[in-house]
């Protein structure tokens, strides 16, 4: 098999636009991850010629996806598993934007604690830090009780929880939207209606002081509201781009939030309106 990129090998430097390899863990997941979806088989060199790293990180990375159950080790390389990797799965760009997300996703999963109810609306942020939260190894299920209990508005997010003996997956029913594979429409909202959740992890595409959180559609706002009404403790996640940019339809004020999970520069109009509405600020 050949990974190698020939935009890049033996022919000198990149051109511009060309791919960067990805460095950090979660991005070389991804694009491992994505590469298995299609090819069924991986070996250590390709992926370490392709990924422009090191063999013996290549290994760890293999063994600790096995752990993760997302593939299974053979001699020299990793295999696929019966799993639907590419569901709603745009491969992530190893930039800053990426690294920003990364670094919410971290926070955000360390604040669920085991035993919670989440939940969680569609996103690149919200999918990332549901990654992250499940492959928590302190969350292992005792006695018959769940170590984790998810309840998901997006299917991609069902299939990163899922996977998870010790998680209890809840699917919200619906209409899936195609883009953001999120479920919406009367059945989405009246399953929701009968659910309770500790922590509600929300995603957006805007963030604006006025406008508040917001998304590029009506039905999934609907449903995310009503999964912010239903939950103890809501925790809004962004990227600096995000800031100051309106979408379509409105999800909540920023007032709604008990945290607020933000990588990049933080506005000082928006610091201020949080320390106002006493909600609490995470800078990553």
């Amino acid at each position: 098999m050949n990974l190698r990129n020939p935009r890049t090998d033996d022919k000198g430097p990149a051109a511009p636009g060309a791919r960067t390899a990805p460095k950090d863990r979660s991005a070389r997941w991804d694009h491992v991850l994505t590469l298995l979806a299609s090819t069924k088989r991986l070996s250590v060199a390709d992926v370490a010629r392709e990924l422009e790293v090191s063999e013996s990180t290549v290994r760890r990375d293999f063994m600790e996806m096995e752990r993760a159950q997302l593939a299974r080790r053979t001699h020299g390389g990793v295999v696929a598993v019966d799993v639907a990797y590419s569901l709603a799965t745009v491969p992530r760009r190893a930039d800053e934007d990426s690294a920003q997300r990364e670094r919410v996703a971290e926070r955000a999963a360390a604040m669920v604690e085991p035993g919670q109810i989440i939940g969680f609306n569609g996103g690149r942020s919200t999918t990332a830090t549901a990654r992250r939260t499940v492959a928590r190894p302190d969350l292992d299920a005792r006695d018959g009780t769940p170590g984790l209990t998810v309840v998901c508005a997006a299917l991609n997010i069902a299939t990163e929880a899922v996977l998870r003996p010790s998680v209890r997956t809840v699917v919200l029913g619906g209409v899936a939207e195609p883009y953001s594979f999120e479920l919406t429409g009367p059945l989405a909202i009246a399953t929701m209606r009968d659910l309770w959740l500790d922590t509600m992890f929300v995603g957006t595409v805007g963030l604006d002081l006025h406008a508040g959180l917001t998304c590029n559609s009506d039905a999934e706002a609907g449903v995310t509201r009503i999964m912010i009404g239903h939950s103890r403790r809501v925790v809004g996640l962004a990227t600096a781009d995000k800031i100051g940019h309106r979408a379509l339809a409105g999800i909540c004020p920023v007032s709604v939030l008990t945290d607020l999970v933000i990588a990049g520069p933080v506005p000082d109009a928006l610091r201020a309106h949080l320390e106002e509405t006493s909600v609490r600020l995470h800078e990553v």
